[in-house]
């Protein structure tokens, strides 16, 4: 519980800033608070890009500063579209108060049952998952003992020494030039200065782990609910609740990897389909707002394109994963908006079918370029690159996207019979027709990535299977929600002619109320949590505990972790040392704040630091060593032996770290057991170098 404070300032950080642009936008309502973390990301990672590029040190203010810009421009396009002036009137500012206090009063767009419905199914998926998250992680600062881990952490220790967050230059961590997504870690960033105590950064995201999987994934899906099938109470409260219901996301991405930027950036991809829906709804036959019935989608062109165009973005900085995974989902509402506007054209004037059938080339021009940059492209010939052993065989396959059960997992047997059931429902409208051929789609790219050794079909996500299965459920939860929205009303049908005929022998039984249909959503949701063991609440916890308690291969041990921290009072702040990251050394960097030389356990090392690595214990022999040491400002070395992944030959790479107390010109600071500090004396001035 000591974490709340700081859980309510990261979802701070992931909703106020995108919720600001959204209600500028013309957004109410549910709308506005599923596309507040989307836009809130780009926000954040956006303007770090732009910080870096104009010199400005990262800050919260840095966002602050660009959300409060961006609204100012969203609300003068706005209003430049609509011709009107950019200041309104008094009397106009009275009149919009009026209307918003109003709207406030009787519930805004989504009605007020609507409303407290999504509030209470976001409160309901908020216990079921912080319990998980709990009994999993344990504690607050628990290290994830992956082989990601070590470039997360350290990344966003660079971008705090740094005061540079940009996707353009965190690859430098590792001496990686171009872009890497950091919106994760520029978020965590935010968190880490107002974190009490040691550690600040593990605490932080671990954090920002949490609030992307209770409050931006089930937001998230909450809004695509709502485009799709308008403002429904049992849907509201339905859709954050089952969200939670699959192991293959978001519960495998926090532990997996550990995969955080591509959590964020897959936790966004639902609300980013709902901006395609928008763009393509009157293609898809969904109602626009008027003035008679005013809907959280404001009418017009700036309203319509606006989220795509802020989607797109957000997710390539969160992930490019994420965004390839979008354009696969996004083809059927795409096709589907495009074939109702043809159709619609046909029965329209000359103009009309003009326009139209001017859009039809731009769409396929647009599909085939991102079709090649995805398949085909050498850009990304080293994202293909990647091999990885099938999972299981084809029928397994099968078998595990049925039963959302991917990588050996029991079946969720609840969540599968509702994503049946809700894709029969889909396929009865339009309007949410298209969402069972993206489900398929995605299906399909998950059995061929865990069935198959790699595939032209399946190397952007590099080829690697729980990638692909966390694609499932942005497609699952939405029909899982339709599936047990319709179950309910149903069984509402049917409790409904059954009262008739009860009435008919008893008229006594016609002042019986009849059920009505949130209460048997209710129902329906108290019922599917109960049978499902709390919506399979023992996997979710296994599998973080799996990875912050029990690890099979441990990266850094708690006496380890222990000595790290105190060989941190020891150093200066300025202070790098050299160490061998696979000996779980690395974390010297978030534990204490002391830059390390090798902050991953793999990277594009320069030509100094594989001199270190390679002859650093010769330093009192060769002027070549002391010559790198002075160029890399290094001062001390932790040794300590390999751990992770042992034997792994990439540990060994190492071998001018080792046996430091038989060389000359290492005076040792601490030790414990296995674990040592030394301060480098062999390059110190005054002493000559081979003497």
């Amino acid at each position: 519980m000591s974490a709340v404070p700081l859980v309510l300032l990261a979802a701070a950080w992931v909703i106020l800033p995108g919720l600001a642009v959204g209600v500028a936008a013309g957004l109410r309502g549910i709308a506005a608070w599923g596309a507040a973390p989307l836009l809130s990301v780009g926000l954040i990672a956006g303007s770090a890009v732009a910080a870096s590029l104009l010199g400005v040190p990262w800050s919260g203010m840095v966002p602050v500063a660009t959300a409060a810009l961006f609204a100012l421009v969203v609300v003068g396009t706005r209003r430049l579209v609509a011709r009107r002036p950019l200041l309104p009137t008094p009397a106009r500012v009275r009149e919009r108060t009026a209307s918003a206090w109003e709207a406030l009063r009787t519930g805004g767009p989504d009605r007020r049952w609507t409303g407290l419905a999504a509030f209470g199914g976001m409160l309901i998926a908020w216990v079921l998952g912080f319990r998980a998250a709990i009994r999993g992680m344990d504690r607050p600062d628990a290290l994830s003992q992956t082989f990601d881990s070590n470039f997360h952490y350290n990344a966003v220790a660079r971008i705090l020494n740094t005061a540079d967050a940009s996707s353009l230059t965190v690859g430098g961590l590792v001496n990686s030039p171009g872009f890497y997504p950091s919106a994760w870690h520029d978020v965590v960033s935010l968190v880490v200065p107002l974190t009490p105590g040691p550690g600040e950064i593990v605490v932080a995201s671990n954090v920002v782990a949490l609030v992307t999987t209770l409050l931006i994934w089930p937001l998230s899906v909450l809004l695509l609910v709502r485009t799709l099938v308008g403002r429904s109470a049992g849907a509201a409260l339905a859709a954050p609740v089952l969200s939670l219901g699959f192991i293959a996301f978001p519960w495998t991405l926090v532990t997996y990897g550990a995969l955080w930027p591509n959590l964020l950036g897959v936790a966004l991809i639902p609300a980013a389909l709902a901006t395609v829906a928008i763009a393509a709804r009157p293609g898809l036959g969904t109602a626009p707002a008027s003035p008679a019935r005013r809907g959280p989608y404001p009418p017009g062109r700036v309203a319509r394109w606006f989220p795509v165009a802020a989607a797109v973005p957000a997710l390539g900085f969160a992930h490019p994963n994420a965004l390839f995974g979008l354009v696969v989902v996004a083809v059927p509402p795409v096709l589907w908006g495009l074939a109702g506007a043809v159709r619609r054209s046909l029965r329209s004037g000359l103009r009309a079918n003009l326009r139209t059938l001017a859009t039809v080339p731009v769409v396929a021009a647009v599909g085939a370029g991102l079709a090649w940059f995805m398949f085909v492209s050498p850009i990304l010939d080293g994202i293909r690159g990647y091999y990885w052993e099938p999972q299981v065989g084809f029928l397994g396959a099968v078998r595990n996207a049925l039963l959302h059960s991917p990588d050996g997992n029991d079946p969720a047997w609840s969540i599968a019979l509702l994503t049946v059931a809700g894709s029969i429902v889909a396929l009865r409208r339009s309007r949410t027709a298209w969402l069972v051929p993206s489900h398929v789609l995605v299906c399909t790219l998950y059995i061929i990535g865990a069935s198959t050794w790699s595939s032209v079909w399946t190397g952007v996500w590099y080829n690697d299977a729980p990638r692909i299965a966390a694609l499932v459920p942005v497609t699952a939860a939405p029909l899982a929600a339709l599936g047990l929205v319709a179950l309910c009303s149903l069984a509402r049908r049917v409790a409904c002619v059954a009262r008739d005929a009860l009435t008919r022998a008893a008229p006594s039984v016609q002042a019986w109320p009849r059920p009505r249909a949130a209460v048997l959503v209710a129902v329906g949701v108290l019922a599917v949590v109960v049978t499902s063991g709390g919506l399979y609440q023992r996997s979710h916890i296994d599998q973080l505990a799996g990875i912050y308690q029990t690890p099979e291969q441990v990266l850094v041990g708690p006496e380890q972790a222990q000595f790290l921290r105190y060989a941190g009072e020891l150093l200066p702040a300025d202070a790098v040392v050299a160490q061998n990251p696979w000996a779980g050394t690395a974390m010297l960097w978030p534990l204490t704040d002391r830059q390390v030389l090798y902050p991953h356990l793999t990277g594009v090392w320069s030509e100094d630091q594989l001199l270190i690595a390679d002859r650093l214990r010769e330093a009192s022999t060769d002027p070549a060593v002391c010559a790198a040491v002075a160029e890399t400002g290094l001062g001390y070395v932790i040794t300590a032996p390999p751990t992770f992944w042992e034997p792994d030959p990439l540990a060994s790479n190492w071998p001018g770290l080792d046996d430091l107390h038989e060389a000359d010109g290492f005076e040792l600071l601490a030790e414990d057991g296995d674990n040592a500090l030394w301060r480098i004396t062999a390059c110190d001035a005054g002493r000559v170098v081979g003497s």
